[in-house]
């Protein structure tokens, strides 16, 4: 009497499969593994809703906290920025990345980065911190020229360029989109 692997396992095979199809045991056991990751899809989606995950995500990745302020008020603010442009003199050029440099040391002291001053806050962060750290520095210095030197002319595209800069920042940090 000559066996057959192949037929064996074949056997055994169509049985697990005509048991799996019909049995109440397995029935009962799909249903209840249904209504098991059902539930626990529900919890995971309720928790994800009341926890700030993407705050601690923010917070893990950059190890610092974002800013809490009113996003609107903040938009606001830079739109006021951005107007100073229009006026077309260089008073308001200067104006207006005097101001985008205040706000921009504004936001980064809610991050909670130390430093008396815009200077030092930039100095004391880790390059991980901001991607956009050197953009950010480039900006400030041209401020404290235009702050230590009255007699400097800036151009409305060197202003729209820096201000860019600041616009960097604001959108790294999610401020804007």
């Amino acid at each position: 009497m000559d066996v057959s692997i192949t037929a064996v396992i074949s056997e055994i095979f169509s049985g697990l499969l005509h048991f799996w199809e019909t049995s109440f045991l397995v029935a009962f056991i799909k249903f209840f593994l249904f209504i098991y990751c059902s539930v626990l899809f529900i919890n995971i989606v309720l928790l994800f809703s009341h926890r700030d995950v993407a705050g601690d995500l923010r917070m893990t990745l950059f190890q610092r906290k974002r800013p809490l302020a009113s996003r609107n008020k903040l938009i606001k603010r830079w739109e006021a920025i951005l107007d100073r442009l229009e006026h077309g003199s260089e008073s308001q050029y200067k104006a207006a990345l005097i101001e985008a440099d205040a706000f921009a040391d504004e936001v980064l002291q809610s991050m909670s980065f130390s430093g008396a001053n815009m200077k030092e806050r930039l100095e004391g962060m880790k390059s991980h911190h901001l991607e956009t750290k050197p953009e950010l520095e480039a900006a400030h210095a041209l401020r404290n020229r235009i702050i230590n030197d009255p007699s400097m002319t800036l151009t409305r595209e060197e202003a729209e360029e820096n201000l860019e800069r600041y616009k960097l920042f604001f959108r790294e940090i999610e401020l804007f989109s």
